[in-house]
């Protein structure tokens, strides 16, 4: 009998002592392959597998293993007893859905294509390294992912998903006049076949380009275009003003607003269980609730929050299939249930980043951001971003710029977005537990500081 049939077992027959139970399974493999100086310098292989249980009788307690082999009796026993510890008064509320979903044994059993990864590695190293005759070193790595899912808990709910994804980074460095720079692109893709070495090398270009020869600037109000990955970087952090949780409790600087205009008519957010542009998809949540596509802001207006089934209870609402544990970067083992996205991105416009620099015609291109975990407060909506760019003028590049930091509110930014490119970018949080994305966007003013 497998675990997970022992604990279907349990929770089929669970001791009177418990009202209720869920266990949350989540099993990784994974193969990384780095390619640099053409040839294979490094090839690990990993599995992980991580259970989380929810007991509950008078309040819910927690209990987390990474032994697939503990008796389930034990660890259901311990999340009981580890409910004197939960300061909360009320239970969890779990899943009542009657959902079971399997997938096939072929899907969860395959195995990665050593052979093409190693040829695609060394393709988009030859491919990366004739951008830029500055360039001094390239570095590939890419990691070829098997991610398997199960919910089940005391209700008869009975679900498990599996997702395979290749991603693949390319990291180089570049000295010119005497300075060294770096730059590196990303992507994910369900297929080895679709990661696009021509992006790769027109986004590196483009990166150190930015960099060369730069200059300080004067603070002021300026136009400015932010990069599609320094939007995405914004996202990394500001997709938390979207959480029912935070929006039910009034720590969103978007609390009381839902109807509301927060944007301007080009700013659109969409979370979204997959999307063409990412490998990453998500069939439902950490509590078994199916995954949707939900916009929470249409051309400007405030129309939708992400929900767990406590968020959605609390604001008299369903669930959007958004309970996760791994939020943002901690050390801790995240045993609570919280609101995370699944593919959140704000949706892109028509024109390209060349239409819009001419658009503009004079301000900022702000190509680099840096540190923005801890340069955005949700709660006032606060920003003060460290970054750089290129100064522009008649609509074209001008000269680079470095030293500088953005400041202002998030509700002022949106409320100030012009255009929206058709450059989506979209990448994973570190955790691999959700993705942002975001396009170039367009701004009529924003605070840029200068040295």
């Amino acid at each position: 009998m497998s675990f997970l049939d022992e604990y279907r077992t349990v929770l089929k027959n669970l001791p009177i002592c418990y009202s209720e139970a869920e266990v949350d399974v989540e099993r990784r493999g994974s193969t990384v392959m780095k390619h640099a100086n053409g040839e294979i310098i490094e090839t690990r292989s990993s599995e992980t597998a991580e259970l989380f249980v929810r007991v509950s009788d008078e309040k819910t307690g927690y209990a987390y293993t990474q032994d697939l082999d503990e008796e389930p009796n034990h660890v259901l026993l311990r999340a009981l007893n580890n409910s004197q510890f939960v300061e909360r008064l009320k239970n969890d509320r779990l899943n009542r859905l009657l959902v079971n979903r399997r997938v096939s044994e072929g899907l969860k059993n395959r195995n990665p294509d050593i052979p093409s990864i190693k040829v695609a590695a060394n393709q988009l190293e030859d491919s990366v390294r004739m951008v830029d005759s500055s360039i001094s070193s390239v570095a590939v790595e890419i990691c070829s992912e098997r991610q398997l899912r199960n919910v089940i808990n005391s209700h008869g709910l009975d679900v498990e998903s599996a997702m395979d994804l290749y991603s693949a980074t390319a990291t180089v460095m570049a000295e010119k006049n005497g300075k060294q720079y770096d730059a590196s692109y990303y992507e994910s893709a369900s297929r080895l076949e679709e990661i696009n070495p021509e992006r790769f090398r027109n986004k590196i270009a483009a990166s150190l380009r930015h960099q060369y020869d730069a200059k300080e600037m004067h603070s002021g109000l300026y136009t400015v275009l932010l990069d599609s990955t320094v939007v995405t970087n914004i996202m990394m952090t500001a997709w938390q003003l979207f959480s029912g949780l935070k929006y039910g409790e009034g720590s969103s600087a978007l609390s009381g607003k839902l109807g509301e205009a927060i944007g301007s008519s080009c700013f659109s957010v969409i979370d979204s269980p997959s999307h063409e542009l990412t490998g990453y998809h998500y069939e439902f949540d950490c509590e078994g609730t199916p995954s949707r596509k939900e916009q929470l802001v249409d051309g400007g207006r405030l129309t939708g929050l992400m929900h767990n089934i406590t968020s959605a209870y609390r604001l008299d609402t369903s669930s959007t299939g958004n309970a996760g544990r791994y939020a943002l970067l901690s050390g801790s083992i995240p045993t609570d249930i919280i609101i995370t996205p699944k593919i959140i991105y704000a949706e892109p416009g028509s024109e390209s980043v060349a239409s819009l620099l001419e658009e503009m015609g004079e301000g900022v291109y702000i190509t680099h951001s840096y540190d923005v975990f801890h340069s955005i407060n949700i709660g006032s909506g606060g920003f003060s971003i460290p970054c750089r760019g290129t100064i522009i003028r008649n609509g074209r590049e001008d000269h680079n710029v470095t030293g500088l930091t953005m400041s202002g509110r998030l509700t002022d930014l949106f409320s100030r977005v012009r255009a929206a490119g058709n450059d989506l970018y979209i990448e994973e949080f570190l955790r691999k537990s959700y993705c942002v994305g975001a396009p170039s966007l367009l701004i009529e003013k924003l605070q840029i500081n200068g040295q």
